[in-house]
């Protein structure tokens, strides 16, 4: 039971109204300062629980019912999986482990604890009074945080607690504090935990100019964009980069299949620069990709092959860092920040009243339909044409316009029925990772042999390890037959004519069933 204690009530005054009317002895619970730790988009949070630090204690508490795990820790935590193994990992959510525990706040705290005694001096109460300071990591910014006053019952004497309870509220007038101090505390520096997240949340109206809903598209998407520059550039997890590059490829897609809304002219440089983005980020998330996926690569091995393919890990490390300082560089340049401003102004300069493109002043919604209408009949043409001796360029090809539906149905999920559009989009997905997987296993396929020839040509490789990389090579490409296997389970999921018939409800409009097209 925690109350917060007014400005105009001192923390000397509170006590002296609980000596008033009840025993009591007061001791000092001294100082301490706690240090606040999540990913970067709440995962953490999102799972339950706060991860907090202090004195090398790391804690983790729920936020449901307040309990507590912990374990020591005397360094700063790093990503998370790398956490040493204890309660407190065994409480972090498994999406948070390639992430990196980022401090999110820190609390100084001062506080005087009160035993509340009965008539044989025994404690039946705790009372701990405590005035508090935050300072955001981030922004730099501090400053005081409400005094709070916590009730803490001693077991077997319920009684006395109630007693307590109702002359802290009756009595004193204190309310409950119902928000915990991590929040308050980033309440004051204008966030709110959850604040970031690289899923799209938009609430649209049907009836809006599709000019104008497009620039809030492409406007959420450059906040994505922005807010992972600063841990890309650091290099602080795969993540970060990894939704810089996802928030550019949306970016890309919107630019090409909303359309015609903007004059031509005015996006060609957009998109080729944006296209740069990609070319330059790409390297880099190649290299996460290998990097995070390598205990797969050994544990996929025989036994006695798995060490002899640490020369692999080795070398990609070493170009790790090479690449990234490139990308850093690519993220700090010239190039790149006058693009961020040209793109950033063009998307907050308002439409104009009237407009001679085309698709400009129709509702959104009506542009939407089109635009999926359009790309769904893609997808499936390209899928039906898809045969057991088709070329791979076929599927790449087909893969490519799956995840331009798949952009276009999340960019204007709002416009439709929740209930109706989720299954499509979730079923997409699943045609998307299927096609995914053979795509990627065939590239990372080809790059570990390029390797294997760079690593032999530097005499960075024994025959061992060449060896052991043919071995990785000849498994990837047979998961990528078996991906190639199961395409057509999965694609006549997608064309099945049931599912079909849920796409026409949405996207076809009545004109559109009595001409037939």
């Amino acid at each position: 039971m925690e109350y917060l204690i007014p400005d105009g009530l001192s923390a000397e005054a509170l006590e002296g109204e609980l000596r008033a009317h009840l025993s009591c002895r007061a001791e000092s619970a001294g100082d301490s300062e706690i240090g606040y730790y999540d990913t970067f988009d709440w995962a953490l949070y999102a799972a339950g629980g706060f991860l907090s630090q202090s004195s090398e204690t790391l804690r983790w508490t729920s936020r449901k019912d307040a309990s507590a795990y912990a374990q020591p820790l005397e360094a700063q935590p790093g990503l998370a999986r790398d956490l040493p193994s204890g309660p407190v990992r065994d409480q972090l959510p498994p999406e948070a482990a390639i992430r990196r525990l980022l401090p999110m706040m820190r609390i100084q705290t001062t506080a005087r604890l009160l035993r509340v005694l009965d008539e044989n001096e025994k404690t039946v109460v705790r009372v701990l009074v405590s005035s508090h300071s935050f300072e955001d990591p981030t922004s730099g910014r501090s400053g005081d945080l409400a005094a709070r006053l916590r009730v803490q019952g001693v077991r077997g004497y319920d009684d006395d607690r109630e007693l307590l309870v109702a002359l802290v509220e009756s009595k004193l007038g204190l309310v409950k504090a119902e928000t915990p101090l991590l929040c308050e505390a980033l309440r004051r520096v204008g966030r709110v935990p959850g604040d970031y997240s690289s899923k799209l949340d938009l609430k649209l109206e049907g009836a809006q100019r599709a000019d104008a809903v497009t620039k809030q598209i492409l406007a959420t998407l450059l906040e994505t964009l922005e807010a992972n520059i600063q841990g890309t550039i650091a290099g602080w997890d795969t993540e970060f980069l990894h939704d810089l590059r996802v928030a550019t490829r949306r970016t890309r897609s919107a630019l090409s299949q909303i359309k015609p809304v903007f004059p031509e002219e005015i996006l060609a440089r957009f998109k080729e620069e944006f296209a740069w983005v990609q070319q330059a980020t790409g390297q880099v998330r190649d290299l996460d990709v290998y990097l995070l996926a390598f205990d797969d690569y050994q544990a996929s091995l025989p036994a006695e092959l798995r060490p002899k393919l640490e020369p692999l890990r080795e070398f990609l490390l070493a170009h790790y860092d090479q690449e990234q300082a490139r990308l850093a560089q690519a993220l700090q340049s010239e190039r790149f920040r006058v693009l961020l401003g040209a793109w950033r102004d063009f998307l907050q300069t308002p439409v104009p009243s009237t407009s001679i493109v085309p698709g400009a002043m129709q509702p959104i919604k009506a542009v939407a339909d089109v635009r999926i209408r359009r790309m769904a009949k893609r997808v499936r043409r390209e899928g039906r044409a898809i045969r057991d001796d088709s070329h791979p360029e076929e599927l790449h090809e087909l893969r490519k316009s799956c995840k331009k539906l798949r952009y276009l149905m999340e960019f204007f999920r709002s416009l439709y029925p929740g209930g109706a559009i989720k299954p499509l989009i979730k079923q997409l997905k699943v045609l998307l990772d299927q096609l995914g997987d053979y795509q990627d296993l065939a590239v990372q396929a080809h790059h570990l042999e390029d390797v294997a020839e760079r690593m032999h040509a530097e005499g960075r490789a024994a025959p061992a390890t060449l060896l052991a990389m043919g071995a990785l090579v000849g498994g990837l490409l047979q998961r990528q037959q078996a991906a190639r296997d199961g395409f057509s389970e999965v694609f006549a999921a997608f064309d099945d004519p049931q599912q079909w018939a849920q796409y026409k409800a949405l996207f076809w409009t009545s004109e559109v069933h009595q001409t037939g097209t």
